[in-house]
């Protein structure tokens, strides 16, 4: 009777196994971004333009924080490696970063960050002792779009968007359920007024 013969099994490494994680995401991430490019393009029930907006700012935020974990990682050659060819609208989406909403009137922007800072700080007043994530994820990303256009649209100014943006990924990225730590809170409080006073500050001396 023949013996079964001895296999060496390479054990990997936690660094291989975290890159693994690392490239299976990115590949997913990749994919969405395809998923949602072509129901904003082709779908006959086409996505409205904000919640296109929306969905590929926060895909595209995604893809950065895993590719920026990888060394000297291309996207070209991510591609051919993982056989991704056929997510050429994807591609084409990554490459341009998140669309833009068209306006043709800036104060109709304007009054959309305004009555979003009024929303937010009465949020964070009902929900000052027992701050949940669900509550605050989806006007965190709302805030965050309209920022981002800002930046774009509006004459420059102290946005604080970038200080927005680490809480988002610190406190209310891959989160559904959950209590946003006091400190942390706090931080976000800030970060509001000062973003907030510094858009009306601006706003006033158009």
């Amino acid at each position: 009777m023949n013996q079964p013969q001895n296999r060496q099994v390479q054990k990997l490494t936690i660094d291989d196994k975290q890159k693994y994680e690392l490239q299976k995401e990115i590949f997913i991430t990749i994919r969405l971004i395809d998923m949602v490019e072509k129901c904003a393009q082709l779908a006959d029930d086409k996505i409205t333009p904000e919640k296109h907006c929306q969905e590929i700012t926060k895909l595209i935020e995604r893809y950065k924080t895993f590719t920026s974990k990888i060394d000297k990682y291309d996207l070209n050659q991510f591609i051919k490696e993982y056989g991704l060819e056929d997510c050429k609208f994807g591609i084409d989406r990554i490459n341009k970063g998140p669309p833009q909403i068209k306006q043709g009137n800036k104060i109709q922007l304007v009054v959309d960050l305004m009555q979003k800072f009024f929303q937010m700080q009465d949020i964070i007043l009902e929900n000052k002792e027992y701050p949940k994530v669900p509550i605050f994820k989806p006007i965190v990303d709302q805030l965050i779009i309209l920022l981002n256009r800002a930046k774009t649209e509006l004459p420059p100014y102290k946005s604080y968007l970038d200080d927005l943006q680490q809480f988002q990924k610190e406190q209310l990225e891959n989160q559904i359920i959950g209590v946003i730590p006091e400190d942390e809170f706090q931080k976000f409080e800030s970060i509001i007024d000062l973003a907030q006073q510094s858009f009306m500050t601006s706003h006033q001396q158009q």
